[in-house]
Order: C-alpha cells, then structure tokens, then sequence
C-alpha cells in the first residue's frame, strides 16, 4: 500500500475505534509520528481447545486476551459428548453483558486430530471417528465457527502473541497425550491439500523399536516421544511397567531426571535424541529459522533442549542448521485458546461481512457522540447495552443450564 492508502486507513480504523492514538514520537524534524495500537474492544471471540485430557472453553478479546474461562477434565479416549461442549460454550456465553455479545464474531476450535472430507473429526483421545462435529455446534451457536487441529491453530498463536513474531519460517512442535507440529514456510502455513499435513507424531524414527503407537504401528515419533510414553517408559525401566502412565504427571519424570535419576535421565536422553531426530528431518526438508517447543515439553526444556540440539548437529547439513534458534513457548496452557483465538481472527479478516462487523462506524462510534457504549468502545466509559446489524446466522441458539466445573 501507498503512503496516501495506509493513511486514509488508518483514517477509517481511528474513526471507527478499531484502532487508538496513545501518543507520538520525538521528532527532530518533519511530522510527528503517532504511535497507534489494535482496541481490545473491537471484538471478541469465543474459543475452544479440545486437548483430549481437558476441554477449555472462554472468549477472546481482538488481542488474544483471554477474558472468561471454563474448563474440565474428560476422560481419555472416552467419546466427548456434544452436550458437555454446549455447557461450556453457554456458561461462558452467559458471563456476558449484552455489549460484550454483540461484539462477539465468530467461534474458533482448536482440536486433535484428522479432518474429512466429510466435514467429520476423528480424534481418538476425544473416542470420536469421523464425528461431524460441525454439524452438531451449529445447532445451538448462532455464529460462524472456524475449525483448525491443534498443530495449525498453536503456531498460529505463537506468531501473532509469542516467541515466533515476524517469523516467515518456523515449526511448533508440542507434547500431550499425543505429538503434534504447526509448520509456516515462507509466510504461509502448511496444511496439505486435505488439511492433513502435520502428522509429525506419526513420522518413523526408528522401525526396530518395540514401542507400540495409538496408530498400531511401532517406532513412531508419538510411541516414543509424547507425554503418557515418557511415562510409561520409566515405569518399565522402574519395574512398574504393569502401571497406567496416567497415574504419574510426565513433569515428575523430568523432577527426577534433575534429580539425577538414572532411569529418568536415560528416558529423556532418548526422547530427545529420537525428537532431535525428528527435527532433523524437518529442517533439512523446510529450512526453518526457529523451533517452538510446546505443551508438556516446556516443562522439561532444560533438559530436553540440549539433547535435541545434540541430535540436530549430528544430522542436520550445518549450512541449513546454521542460525536456527530453538525456542520454548510462553504462551502456557493457554496456547490452545489463543491458537483458536488466532484461528478466528485470521478467518474473520477474510470474511467480508466479519471485516464490515469490525470496522464499521456504526458498530464503532467515535468518542464525542454522546453514545455511552461508543466512549466505552474508545476507552471512555462502560458499555451496558448496544444494538448493531448481525450478520447471517449460523444454526440456532438454545439455552441450557449452567455447567458444573470450574469457572474463572
């Protein structure tokens, strides 16, 4: 865009209070430059993150932030009913006030697992197979809902909120009950021609192991390398193999292994000698700048980092190695809602009637107007009630009691 465009722009977002003006810059000569920022405020979004041990549901304001949260357990690989959803999103739909759910776009999910060409998920943490799981939120939210895996909707968050910011070139790579990766070349995201690409758990690392993946194949990445199989590789080096790994937080292992626990020291050496390997792979293929480690590998990113690092001089060509950083994210366990939140908004900017929501002066008054919601929108007062042009509606909105489980 041209000067002149970039101005008239900033023009219209400043108008509609899509954007603010808090201050300018010294100047030694010539205009002064204003220092602008996105307003919270603009709009929000509801968000979802189906991680397979823990459902998390809360809204997202146009930054990321998190502002209301609910969460519970579900029991792995037990099917995850559509009502348990329903409760969640209501309960969070109830905290609003009438402003805050006029303001609110569109819903994004983040979830394990593979997509069909049906519009089904298969999620076997989740026990669903081809669970068209669309079909069902549109029932009861009467909002565009935007679907992405977790892989996808992680590095999405870690380039707009975390370590990965202004990076063209980077992989997200993540342990939970299972392994996942978000991969970005050259500016765009990879997601294959069935928004399948990504199975980076599935990847053999080496085919004489014995370790039995979820997928029935043995010497997978995920058999070797995710959460319930560090556990369990302990337990057998322990002689507690006949022990679920569910009983025993994977972040205990790595407490042991600082502890100098031979057994935990030898599975993390593993872990990340076969995780380095994996990585191996992918930056001779894709040439990345930087690595993100996530989900339960920040918890052991001590000791795991200079394990894989170890791996990527061994395997890498040094001229494709050179100047990748490894990070980990700080992004916590909120990565998942603020992956989905990414997810919508990336979407909501290439919708037309979303964009016209965002930025409209009608949705958004200037201060001055005498309006009290349009001073609340600008930073000026509290907003308590608003009335704006919906969009198109997207299923039926239905109403249901309050869900147990916890609230923040």
């Amino acid at each position: 865009m041209n000067s002149a465009c970039v101005s008239l722009t900033v023009q219209h977002l400043t108008r509609c209070g899509a954007i603010q003006r808090i201050g300018e810059l010294r100047s030694t000569g010539g205009r002064k430059r204003e220092v602008l920022k996105l307003n919270s405020e603009t709009a929000y979004f509801v968000v979802v993150d189906l991680e397979g041990t823990r459902i998390r549901i809360g809204l997202a304001n146009f930054l990321g932030d998190v502002r209301y949260r609910w969460e519970e357990d579900v029991n792995y690989r037990n099917r995850l009913e559509i009502r348990d959803l329903q409760h969640g999103i209501n309960a969070v739909l109830g905290n609003l006030d009438p402003a805050e759910r006029s303001r609110t776009l569109a819903v994004g999910v983040s979830y394990t697992g593979l997509p069909h060409a049906s519009g089904g998920i298969t999620a076997v943490n989740l026990g669903w197979k081809d669970f068209p799981l669309g079909k069902h939120l549109e029932q009861f939210v009467d909002l565009p809902i935007f679907y992405g895996n977790d892989g996808v909707c992680k590095i999405l968050a870690e380039r707009s909120l975390g370590v990965a910011q202004n990076c063209d070139n980077c992989v997200y790579v993540m342990a939970g009950v299972g392994l996942g990766i978000g991969l970005y070349v050259g500016g765009r995201l990879v997601t294959g021609a069935r928004e399948m690409a990504g199975e980076f758990g599935h990847m053999t690392v080496d085919p004489s192991a014995a370790d039995k993946c979820n997928c029935g194949k043995t010497g997978c990445l995920e058999a070797i390398a995710s959460s319930p199989n560090i556990v369990r590789q302990y337990f057998e080096l322990t002689g507690r193999a006949g022990q679920h790994p569910k009983s025993y937080p994977v972040t205990e292992v790595f407490a042991r292994a600082r502890a100098k626990d031979g057994a935990a020291m030898a599975v993390i050496e593993r872990v990340g000698r076969y995780l380095g390997l994996g990585l191996a792979n992918v930056v001779n293929l894709l040439n990345p700048e930087l690595i993100v480690l996530g989900g339960d590998y920040v918890e052991g990113q001590d000791l795991l980092i200079p394990c894989i690092r170890q791996t990527l001089q061994k395997h890498c060509l040094p001229d494709l190695l050179e100047g990748v950083e490894l990070k980990a994210s700080a992004l916590g366990h909120e990565g998942g809602l603020k992956g989905a939140a990414s997810l919508a908004f990336s979407h909501a900017l290439q919708d037309e009637e979303l964009l016209r929501r965002m930025t409209s002066p009608l949705q958004l008054q200037p201060q001055g107007s005498g309006n009290e919601e349009a001073a609340a929108l600008t930073g000026g007062g509290s907003a308590k009630t608003r009335k704006e042009r919906k969009g198109k509606p997207h299923g039926r909105t239905s109403h249901t009691r309050r869900p147990k489980g916890r609230q923040e």
